[in-house]
């Protein structure tokens, strides 16, 4: 994906690099939702550059203030595709998307269920459409990821519900583990008895499970106000109510709608304890 979308990713670097308020019009309202990528293409030319299976997943996520980029690519040399993410707050005037710093625009337009992106660069236009899709079509794709294959488009109806296994073949089952999907506000960290205090950005930290991956949004405060970053990781199965996050072992508990997850590690014990939210609540906490 990042050999075609050269671009593209210059495109989004200086979209993520916005540093003021959002400053909307009524265009900002149209552009909020999830958007999947349908074709690139060299302005004036009807032919599309090709996009691989993984490519074309492809995905922006627009909310009122955040913008959330998930760029796909196959990794050949396990046969499957994996992504990274970008993300941060833009600012849109008329149908233009600024970057503030860097005081460049870029145009977009909006006709039905198709987004198009333009971006010039070194004197030629770079066009993107996207098709916008659902909530669970997004969980789809990301459910997906990291699992041998990789022709899920998006079009089906897994909606990252547990039923994605890892490469060693450990399935998330078991009543603890079956039930660990989701959407999960923290709520308090304690580390050997000593509870940390949070602001009011910090307190937004949430983390999105689907499958073997969590999506880890943090937030920091900053002068224009909370900043979020959202990292990903994999994680494999061990039991009944243990994971591992990059070889380090998580206990997992959940009571009602409270997840604890407990790590020890160089003679701390860490205790995370996080509550149940929806996507919009997560929405909600992202503008």
């Amino acid at each position: 994906m990042k050999r075609i979308f050269l671009g593209a990713m210059a495109f989004v670097a200086l979209l993520f690099s916005s540093c003021e308020k959002n400053e909307s019009s009524s265009t900002t309202q149209d552009l909020i939702g999830i958007w999947q990528v349908e074709s690139v293409s060299l302005e004036g030319l009807s032919v599309p550059l090709p996009l691989d299976d993984c490519s074309k997943k492809t995905t922006f996520v627009f909310t009122q203030t955040q913008a959330t980029f998930y760029d796909f690519e196959k990794d050949a040399a396990r046969n499957l595709c994996k992504y990274d993410i970008e993300g941060g707050p833009y600012v849109v005037k008329g149908n233009l998307i600024y970057d503030v710093e860097e005081r460049e625009s870029f145009p977009f337009s909006i006709s039905g269920n198709t987004l198009t992106l333009t971006k010039k660069e070194e004197g030629v236009s770079l066009v993107m459409k996207f098709k916008k899709i659902t909530q669970a079509q997004l969980d789809a794709l990301l459910a997906s990821a990291n699992k041998a294959g990789g022709n899920n488009n998006g079009s089906g109806n897994n909606n990252g519900g547990g039923n994605n296994s890892n490469e060693g073949g450990n399935n998330n089952t078991g009543k603890t583990i079956a039930n660990l999907d989701g959407i999960w506000q923290i709520v308090s960290v304690t580390e050997n008895e000593v509870i940390e205090q949070f602001d009011n950005c910090e307190k937004k930290a949430s983390i999105k499970i689907s499958g073997n991956q969590i999506l880890y949004y943090d937030f920091e405060q900053k002068p224009v106000g909370c900043i979020s970053e959202i990292k990903v990781k994999n994680f494999t199965v061990s039991s009944d109510t243990t994971i591992e996050v990059e070889r380090k072992r998580h206990f997992i508990s959940i009571v009602g709608d409270n997840l604890t997850m407990t790590t020890v590690s160089n003679a701390i014990r860490k205790v995370v304890v996080y509550k149940r939210i929806t996507q919009a609540q997560l929405d909600a906490l992202l503008r």
